[in-house]
């Protein structure tokens, strides 16, 4: 395996929507998915949303998001699912163990022609998938501020001496 430069060799930042795809049923099945689901699965356009910070690529499609440090982290979550990293300007996502895992499927990105290219495969088949960029630039999750302010003790009140007299 090779290992992954630190300098990305294409910029997928943005929103993504399909256009068209390959093959795309076939793969589905290939996958375990019902036929009649599988085929309009495939009609269906998807949007990906994609942030790169650095070595982090995260993709959300839809209420799934998946996050990647590019080269892997070494974390158990990726020893045992996929890593990316770039062969070229093409930016893999390799499963650890593909010709044991079942269902187990290898992802390339690239950009041609203003078009991102995804390419899925896995043991039994593969897919092309073409994505055309609807947003150039996806907002970074920002996490909520915190304060820096010292939080100051609650002090009691110390009773008046009007408060304490007796009538």
């Amino acid at each position: 395996i090779k290992m992954a430069s630190v300098v990305p060799g294409a910029d997928f930042n943005g929103v993504w929507t399909s256009v068209r795809s390959e093959k795309l049923a076939e793969f589905l099945i290939s996958q375990g998915m019902d036929e009649k689901v599988a085929k309009l699965a495939a009609t269906k356009e998807v949007t990906q949303e994609i942030t790169q910070d650095g070595k982090m690529f995260t993709v959300k499609t839809g209420s799934h998001t998946k996050s990647y440090v590019i080269g892997g982290s070494g974390n158990l979550k990726e020893v045992f699912g996929n890593m990316m990293l770039w062969e070229g300007s093409e930016l893999v996502s390799k499963p650890f163990y593909m010709n044991t895992s079942e269902g187990a499927v290898e992802t390339r990105r690239c950009i041609v022609n203003g078009e991102m290219v995804m390419k899925m495969r896995n043991e039994k088949g593969e897919t092309t998938r073409y994505f055309k960029r609807v947003q150039t630039a996806v907002q970074p999750v920002t996490k909520p501020a915190t304060t820096t302010q010292p939080v100051q003790p609650a002090t009691t009140a110390k009773p008046s001496k009007s408060d304490t007299k007796k009538t």
